[in-house]
Parts: C-alpha cells; sequence; structure tokens
C-alpha cells in the first residue's frame, strides 16, 4: 500500500494499480459518538482495503452531503453539486497521472449524488473504471453480527465501529431510539426534528467486539467485490 506518507518518487516506481479514495462526513453523531463517526469510520476501511488491494490510499474527504442533520451543533456539509465537483476533480487527477482504477468507499449514507457522477466517469472515459460498492452491512443471509440490525444514525452499528477503532472518545450516555417513520422522513425534515437527541438506533446495544467484525466483514467484501467488479467492467469494455 501507498499513502501521504509516502514520496511522489515513490509511487511513481511503485505504479499502484488501483486508487482508494474514501469520503465520510462531519455531523452530529447524538450525544455519545464524535463529529468525525463516519470520516473515521471511512478511514478504517480505506486504510485496511488499500492495503489488502496493495492500491495506492488518498486520504478520505471530511466533508459531504450532511443537509439532513440541519443545524445540530458541529455538521458541516457540502452542496451536492459542490461535492459530485470535488470527486471529479479528485478522480482526474488521478487519471492524469495514470492511474486507471478508482474505488471510492462512501461512509456517508446521504451521499446519493455520488452514484450519478460516477456514471459520468464511465460514460465518459472509456480507458477509466471508476466503482462504488453497495452498503455492505450484513444482510439476512450474512453472520449475525448486530442485535438490532443497522439502524441509521449513531446506532447499536456506528456505535460498534466507534468503540473498535476510537473507542475513548465515545462516551457512555447513550439514547436508544427508534423513530415511528420511515427514512425518508430524512427528506422531509431535519434529523433533529425527528429525533431530538439525533439518534436512530440502539446505541446502547453497541461492543466493541462486534465493532471489530463489522470492520472486517466490511473490508473482507469490499476487497473480494472490487476485484471482481474491475475484472468483469475490463472485460466488458474489451468485449
Amino acid at each position: 500500500m501507498m499513502d501521504m506518507w509516502n514520496t511522489s518518487l515513490e509511487i511513481a516506481e511503485a505504479k499502484p494499480g488501483i486508487a482508494v479514495f474514501g469520503i465520510g462526513a462531519v455531523e452530529q453523531h447524538s450525544i455519545h459518538l464524535p463529529l468525525g463517526t463516519d470520516w473515521l469510520g471511512v478511514c478504517a476501511v480505506t486504510e485496511r482495503v488499500a492495503r489488502d488491494l496493495d492500491a495506492f490510499l488518498v486520504p478520505a474527504l471530511p466533508f459531504s452531503m450532511s443537509q439532513c442533520q440541519g443545524p445540530m451543533a458541529g455538521t458541516v456539509w457540502l452542496k451536492p453539486k459542490t461535492l459530485a465537483a470535488v470527486v471529479k476533480d479528485v478522480a482526474l487527477s488521478l487519471y492524469a497521472q495514470g492511474f486507471r482504477k478508482v474505488l471510492i468507499v462512501n461512509g456517508h449514507g446521504g451521499n446519493f449524488v455520488l452514484e450519478a457522477a460516477i456514471r459520468q466517469f464511465n460514460l465518459g472515459y472509456p480507458d477509466l473504471i471508476v466503482i462504488m460498492p453497495p452498503d455492505f452491512l450484513p444482510g439476512p443471509d450474512d453472520p449475525k453480527i448486530l442485535d438490532k440490525g443497522v439502524g441509521i444514525h449513531a446506532s447499536e452499528g456506528e456505535t460498534s465501529t466507534q468503540l473498535f477503532i476510537n473507542g475513548e472518545h465515545v462516551k457512555e450516555a447513550r439514547v436508544d431510539y427508534m423513530p415511528p417513520v420511515g427514512r425518508e422522513f430524512l427528506d422531509y425534515a431535519f434529523i433533529g426534528y425527528i429525533s431530538e437527541k439525533g439518534v436512530w438506533g440502539y446505541p446502547s446495544l453497541g461492543t466493541s467486539e462486534k465493532g471489530e467484525r463489522l470492520i472486517n466483514y466490511q473490508v473482507k467484501r469490499i476487497v473480494e467485490w472490487a476485484r471482481e467488479t474491475f475484472d468483469r467492467a475490463e472485460n466488458l469494455r474489451a468485449s
């Protein structure tokens, strides 16, 4: 793996074939998790993914589309067109230096603009393959890790991963709350109107052991998926 601690010469000589770029967020995560939960999580995942793929690790973007968190303290966001432009600039800067495979790992659930941006890359640059894995948190056919499912925000899953990678910054006080509405209501109202403490799920059930299993599971699945998807995309373009 190559990353920001390497020199330009070292990266040029190593010629890694894949670049890995994570996208996080800085936003409220209830009363127990740090603002940087999404960014810290995607940093942990992409570092491990880049190591397994022997790739170049681009430092993860800390800001993205957090508008649904509204004016709750500490939350910052980019507009959709700004995020799309930043991702485009990063990908094209990698392309200019010879990378032809870019793996984007999205660490924040509200970044709906990414799929459209990635589609434009792949349609507009025939020799550039940009891919982004779907959500790899456990599904019904995968090993059971969480007791109450994934949740949506500051929940059992996010609390567990933060306890594993960043436990000293997780507070003891946790509020469990499952709003009586669907996730689509984040398009209709700020989360603070839906959940007073900004939580959506059961953080009291989070443990470091669950977090370690979640991170390892995600990394394994993303690496397998990326290898298969890059190969299939190359074969389709060559046919």
